[in-house]
């Protein structure tokens, strides 16, 4: 095997196609032809790759083997800002959506790097939570974005994430 079925199988690794591409919002059968077929993307579906993963178009292009470093697009305002990491997305995109929602436009209308500096704060302190409890909260994918919402509240009452402050 090789192409995009190999470097998605690697990409992928031991989970399921099936589970992978529900968890990164792609649809289940066209990852399935992707692989089984060695079908190269086009178009939208290429983007949602793309977007899914944080990886490139040229690599996905190319016979480069080696997989790169993620890029998680952190806050979109005049500029793009990249950071590269291997940080979960689900949990980075939850504090984000749940900040926007606590803070509204007093979050939204600041910079971009005190929106990420602040979103940061969030998954450094929702992290810590779930490091320190038992293997119920592991399962923390489950949660909704209300749950987040509160997990940060309830993070700034225990006084272990600062209120956001308009610096």
């Amino acid at each position: 095997m090789s192409g995009i079925a190999k470097k998605l199988l690697r990409v992928i690794g031991k989970q399921s196609a099936k589970s992978w591409a529900e968890q990164n919002g792609l649809p289940v059968q066209t990852v399935h032809e992707w692989i089984k077929h060695n079908r190269m993307p086009r178009g939208a579906n290429f983007q949602l790759l793309i977007n899914a993963t944080g990886i490139p178009k040229d690599w996905w292009t190319s016979d480069d083997d080696a997989i790169p470093e993620k890029s998680i697009t952190l806050c979109v305002d005049s500029q793009t800002i990249l950071h590269r990491t291997t940080i979960d997305k689900i949990l980075l995109n939850g504090c984000a959506e749940a900040c926007r929602t606590i803070y509204g436009t007093a979050f939204t209308n600041t910079p971009c790097t005190t929106q990420i500096s602040y979103i940061a704060d969030c998954y450094n302190a929702l992290t810590a939570i779930i490091a320190d409890q038992s293997s119920e909260l592991k399962g923390w994918k489950h949660l909704g974005h209300d749950d987040f919402v509160h997990l940060i509240k309830i993070s700034i009452k225990l006084g272990k994430l600062p209120g956001f402050r308009i610096a």
